[in-house]
């Protein structure tokens, strides 16, 4: 009898042993989060690209300005590089080879037009950022991401987040045309005609990613090397009630092992595995994180820095931030 009960209060110990070292280890491996700038004034960056010497490139809502910081340097701030004319706000970034970036502008009549300007950005030296020229995309009324194709860097897919089709740019010959549309793209709001429905986008191997933040899923389409789809929408994760009934995905990135990194609003970070295991991977209730916008994972892998709309109304005001979440040493 005396031994049976030892064995038993054995068993209870180790068990609460095991109970806190799980607790302890998920404690160690909560990723650490850390604000790298943020702007004095109600302004949404809308997203995030990585230049090769590892500084960012800012996309915003203020006056279609670009800005460019280094997040390591000691304090980091954001330079206004340039201010694209013709423009009320900027949303995707894509490189397109040879020191040459693709940037969308909204057209100061919203619905009716969105423009891509072809930027050269040096960084040697002094930064310095030109435009090369502007392909005007007619009858759009949101462009939000956008993905150069692999086989062709200067034909770029991009989202139109309110018609529901991929849209194909030629930034060489200024041809626009459309890839594809499907139903999986639309807000499906029948109220609302301008809801938005895509909103992330970006090419991994043979598939389109995507995420619809209206309809609340992470999905992708196979496609061939100009754009087109060659099968049917595959939706790998959704954000059902357990998430919130606030929450909607916005933009994102991959890691080296196909995990996808998704900005959620209005506070979180979610991981999203290449079978479509989901789980919030940062932020949450009570998080420094205003309205995530768009995720990028540093040149080294070992960061994630995260764009924020921050918070335009009620108390106090906050303006779009630059965050880092530490994932390596």
């Amino acid at each position: 009898m005396a031994l049976t009960l030892l064995t038993q209060k054995l068993k209870s110990c180790f068990s609460f042993l095991l109970l806190m070292a799980s607790l302890s280890l998920s404690v160690q491996t909560a990723p650490e989060v850390s604000q790298l700038y943020q702007f004095t004034y109600p302004v949404a960056v809308e997203n995030l690209f990585s230049l090769p010497n590892g500084c960012l490139l800012l996309s915003t809502s203020a006056n279609a300005d670009l800005y460019y910081i280094d997040p390591e340097a000691l304090f980091p701030a954001a330079q206004n590089v340039i201010t694209l004319s013709g423009s009320i706000k900027l949303t995707g970034i894509t490189a397109l080879g040879d020191n040459f970036y693709a940037v969308t502008g909204a057209g100061p009549n919203t619905g009716s037009y969105m423009q891509i300007y072809v930027i050269k950005f040096e960084t040697e030296g002094l930064v310095s950022v030109t435009v090369d020229h502007m392909v005007k995309v007619p009858e759009t009324g949101n462009i939000s991401g956008m993905a150069a194709l692999p086989s062709n860097p200067r034909t770029i897919l991009s989202a139109d987040a309110v018609g529901g089709r991929i849209l194909r740019v030629n930034t060489t010959d200024n041809t626009v045309s459309v890839a594809f549309e499907h139903t999986a793209l639309k807000s499906n709001e029948q109220i609302n005609a301008t809801a938005k429905g895509i909103k992330g986008l970006k090419i991994r191997g043979n598939h389109l990613y995507f995420t619809n933040s209206a309809q609340k899923f992470f999905g992708r389409f196979p496609i061939n090397a100009d754009g087109a789809n060659t099968g049917d929408v595959e939706i790998l994760a959704r954000l059902d009630e357990t998430f919130g009934n606030d929450a909607s995905y916005d933009d994102f990135s991959f890691d080296s092992e196909g995990n996808a990194f998704v900005a959620v609003h209005p506070s979180s970070i979610h991981k999203i595995a290449p079978g479509g295991t989901q789980l919030v991977f940062a932020g949450g209730v009570d998080s420094m994180m205003l309205e995530p916008t768009s995720t990028l994972i540093s040149n080294t892998g070992k960061a994630i820095c995260v764009s924020t709309a921050g918070k335009d109304t009620g108390y106090p005001i906050s303006g779009g931030q630059v965050l880092r979440v530490q994932v390596g040493t």
